[in-house]
């Protein structure tokens, strides 16, 4: 499921469903994790390098430091899926891809070419790994895709656009909601 391409709301609330599905799994082997080791360093040493967890976009095992970073990622780019088929449903004609696991490319573009092309994250702050500036670079890199966005999910701010953090004309970086409040009905 690395490559997800949406022409419905339904495939897209599958999706959703399907990474809170893994979501889960990770927090039940937290638990067991827990619950069967005493030893703090141990515990800590586990989660970093323990291959326990399956991230939504595969089949490979991951240490539960990089499911949970995977997870939210997922979800907030399903969740930028979301706000780009409201604003432009034209888009689900041809469909959008949205990518899920780790890759090259945009995170979310349209099938048509040059319709859109965004970038998505989820940090504790957007200049955090420098990951805003380099996702707008990435996208000025293609100034001839009609709507381009960044979308990011970061405690702290509120749900909307960032007109203060565009640094490129034709480029809009819209913040979406931290808690991750998605449908996700299967």
């Amino acid at each position: 499921m690395t490559l997800l391409q949406i022409t419905s709301i339904k495939e897209l609330d599958q999706a959703v469903h399907a990474v809170r599905m893994t979501g889960e799994r990770t927090v039940r082997a937290l638990r067991d994790l827990l619950a069967n080791e005493s030893n703090s360093f141990q515990v800590l040493r586990l989660l970093k390098f323990c291959d326990s967890a399956r991230p939504p976009s595969e089949e490979r095992s991951l240490n539960l430091i990089e499911q949970v970073n995977q997870t939210l990622t997922s979800l907030t780019r399903l969740q930028a899926g979301r706000w780009v088929v409201e604003k432009h449903p034209a888009l689900l004609l041809h469909g959008l891809c949205i990518q899920l696991g780790p890759h090259t490319g945009f995170d979310l573009h349209s099938i048509e070419g040059g319709l859109l092309a965004a970038e998505v994250f989820a940090a504790s702050h957007p200049a955090r790994h420098d990951r805003l500036r380099q996702d707008v670079a990435r996208l000025a890199g293609s100034p001839d895709v009609l709507h381009r966005y960044v979308f990011f999910s970061c405690p702290g701010f509120a749900m909307g656009r960032q007109m203060a953090l565009e640094t490129v004309p034709g480029i809009e970086v819209w913040s979406l909601s931290a808690d991750q409040g998605l449908k996700g009905t299967p």
